[in-house]
């Protein structure tokens, strides 16, 4: 399976996209991609919307293909549960360099 995790928005606007094998994940991080894609339904986080004077919010979209299936999650730093947020952090600290897409697009 490969993860993978892009991040828009922030400060400076600039996306940023950063992709792994579930395979270099710890055990807790895989057990919650192997449940995203267990649901097998491409889902969007309800827009919790971004409270007043906060316009530099990050959006999130984690794709999860394993074979033919894939899983697509959508949020913002306002409605992402706390096992999201862990595994978009481990995804961005230890990415597959191989896979990284050019910050200057």
């Amino acid at each position: 399976m490969r993860i993978k995790v892009e991040r828009s928005g922030g400060f400076t606007g600039i996306p940023i996209s950063n992709e792994m094998d579930t395979r270099d994940l710890p055990s807790t991080l895989l057990s919650t991609a192997k449940k995203i894609i267990e649901e097998k339904k491409a889902s969007s986080l309800s827009s919790k919307s971004a409270p007043k004077g906060a316009a530099d919010h990050y959006s999130y979209k984690i794709s999860i293909q394993d074979g033919a299936e894939q899983s697509v999650i959508e949020c913002n730093q306002y409605n992402i549960s706390d096992d999201l947020k862990s595994l978009i952090k481990y995804v961005e600290k230890n990415f597959d360099r191989t896979h990284r897409i050019n910050r200057s697009k």
